[in-house]
């Protein structure tokens, strides 16, 4: 009988980019999801709704493995001092084959930790992780929150071009205190974590000058949290919204200082596109490797459906987005962790770069995933089988960061000075024609 599938899983990546550290991380990642994960890989959604005691117990496990802060957390304060983009896209790819959500409460606390560790080493304020790295490094879970995204403003704050004009929460300096006042929605580990990174304006008319970062411990006099969001996928993540009423932290909880917070900023955003374009294989090649073995399981006139000519197609095209995929983010990571070579991290050529891998990857996702329930008609409807979770988690990796949109501008940035505000020489004509005609319509009245 021919085999399920007859790829050879060391030969997706070039092992002279990923070298023997990242090499690990997918070994033991795939392990895991293998024996911890695609076993209860069923109920996890269920457990959702019940009181997440399954998901918690696999994060658990994942903070075991050396999962979340810990991992990026300076040796000085006990961490392993892992830095890498290519290591943290390959990790997430082999989680997200098992489930996408469960790398949040980990990952988020990593995402959010990671301006404070790039600002000590820099030379700011190490207040935060004074305070925090015993819990950050510690046994028991610490979870962390990057809180970004506000109910109003949608991308604005990933748009670089609005220079930190869109933030609506504000950071006031009163004395050796930070106050704090606004409101944050969708941020991911929101309303479970310890400690948030608090994208703030101290003044928006500074631009980029004014944005600061600045964490949050929780519980916290003037802080709300006003619950979870009920979501179509990604489960095993928790979300929701929440207010800060004069909510007053030290001074030295700011990640750096003026104008450098803005590149920590820029720098996360360009991290989290090469990530979530990673995140986004994982279960692009889940739905994959389902769709591999159903095709070859089910017969249609006569033969497995994946010997007709037209699923051999869709199935190709399906392997072809995948692998693409793949080498383009890993392309993207290799680049950003060799700045010596590529230039400076935050750049909009690292920008771009890791933008074009987001986009296409989250695009192959939510077409693979698609095409696989195609193959497999009724049976990928129903949650019996994988395929319709992999489809409902992959679109949220399409929609976050500023989206496929805003994705696409970033990229265009790459090649030439683009600028959605560029100067329009009608703009001043037309708004004085329109005065005119409602002047007009006006006296007309």
């Amino acid at each position: 009988m021919e085999k399920a599938v007859a790829e050879k899983k060391e030969n997706r990546f070039m092992r002279e980019l990923i070298g023997e550290e990242s090499s690990l991380f997918i070994q033991v990642m795939r392990d895991f999801v293998d024996r911890e994960i695609m076993p209860v890989r069923h109920l996890i959604d269920a457990d959702s709704r019940a009181g997440f005691k399954l998901i918690e117990e696999l994060q658990g496990k994942l903070r075991a493995l050396g999962a979340g802060a810990r991992s990026m957390m300076p040796p000085k304060y006990g961490g392993m001092g892992i830095q890498s983009l290519l290591s943290a896209c390959v990790f997430l790819e082999e989680l997200a084959r098992g489930d996408a959500g469960l790398a949040c409460a980990s990952g988020g606390a990593g995402w959010a930790m990671r301006p404070a560790i790039a600002g000590f080493q820099e030379g700011y304020s190490s207040q935060v992780l004074d305070d925090f790295h015993d819990k950050l490094t510690g046994e028991e879970m610490f979870v962390c929150c990057f809180a970004m995204t506000e109910p109003e403003g949608g991308c604005n704050i990933e748009n670089i071009d609005m220079h930190g004009r869109g933030i609506s929460t504000t950071a006031r300096l009163d004395g050796d205190e930070w106050v704090i006042n606004g409101a944050k929605q969708w941020p991911t580990n929101s309303g479970i974590s310890q400690l948030y990174c608090v994208t703030c304006q101290t003044d928006p008319a500074l631009g980029d000058e004014g944005i600061a970062l600045i964490y949050v411990p929780v519980p916290i006099e003037g802080f709300t949290f006003g619950g979870f969001e009920d979501k179509m996928g990604f489960r095993s993540s928790r979300e929701g919204g929440f207010w800060f009423d004069n909510v007053r932290v030290p001074k030295g909880y700011r990640a750096a200082g003026p104008g450098k917070d803005a590149e920590l900023l820029h720098d996360n955003l360009i991290f989290a596109r090469a990530f979530s374009a990673g995140w986004a294989v994982g279960p692009a090649q889940g739905a994959f490797d389902e769709v591999l073995r159903f095709t070859q399981d089910r017969i249609a006139a006569g033969k497995p459906i994946r010997q007709h000519t037209i699923a051999a197609n869709m199935l190709a095209d399906m392997a072809i987005g995948i692998q693409v995929g793949r080498d383009c983010y890993v392309n993207a990571a290799y680049m950003y962790d060799h700045p010596e070579v590529y230039g400076p991290r935050v750049s909009v050529h690292n920008l771009s770069r890791t933008s074009i891998a987001k986009v296409f990857c989250c695009d192959m996702a939510v077409n693979v995933t698609n095409k696989a329930m195609e193959l497999m008609g009724s049976y990928g409807y129903v949650t019996d089988n994988h395929v319709e979770k992999y489809l409902r988690d992959v679109k949220i990796i399409q929609l976050w960061e500023g989206g496929a949109q805003l994705g696409r501008m970033d990229v265009a940035r790459g090649y030439y000075d683009y600028d959605q505000f560029h100067k329009n020489v009608f703009y001043e004509r037309i708004h004085e024609l329109r005065g005119k005609a409602a002047e007009k319509q006006k006296i007309s009245a």
